[in-house]
């Protein structure tokens, strides 16, 4: 691979120190190539979580080499607010993501928080409410909590969209 989005070399996570030290991931190694789609596999415990967390900065590995569009993960000081933008992270349960009153001011928070015109949040929440299937007419004035599970996970993954991310962690 010439220039991957993702490399990780040699990565290592540990929990705690001392007694409670608990190895999550050990020397893990591989590359994600830009425009391609991956799926990370295992059993229960084995540490997915924990991996793709490290790709949009809520972890930090504890020895190896991490680089997310250009972005050392590792480095202290680094822009963990640019990487966030860059990486968008639908997390296990999603529907426990949202927070607002209504849909679409639950879509919106992400792209409000990057300061852009309002006319711009607009443009990406609708796009982004009609890409996962809920049509802003039916739904953005609706609360996510009046909404079936599969709704909510859906509601939630617009809301990843909106922030038009360079890399989708689902």
């Amino acid at each position: 691979m010439t220039d991957p989005i993702i490399s990780v070399k040699n990565l290592y996570h540990t929990y705690q120190s001392g007694p409670l030290q608990k190895a999550a991931l050990i020397d893990i190694s591989m590359e994600i190539e830009r425009g391609s789609c991956s799926a990370i596999i295992g059993i229960t415990g084995s540490g997915k979580s924990t991996l793709v967390q490290h790709f949009n900065g809520l972890l930090r590995p504890t020895s190896g080499s991490l680089i997310v569009d250009g972005v050392n993960v590792k480095a202290r000081g680094g822009d963990l607010k640019a990487l966030r933008q860059r990486v968008g992270m639908l997390f296990q349960f999603p529907e426990a993501q949202l927070f607002e009153h209504t849909i679409y001011a639950d879509v919106a928070f992400g792209p409000r928080r990057l300061n852009l015109p309002k006319s711009e949040v607009r443009t990406r929440v609708l796009h982004a409410l009609d890409a996962v299937g809920l049509p802003p007419r039916t739904y953005a004035q609706r609360s996510p909590f009046e909404l079936s599970g599969g709704q909510r996970r859906r509601a939630a993954l617009a809301g990843v969209l909106a922030m038009s991310p360079k890399i989708l962690v689902l």
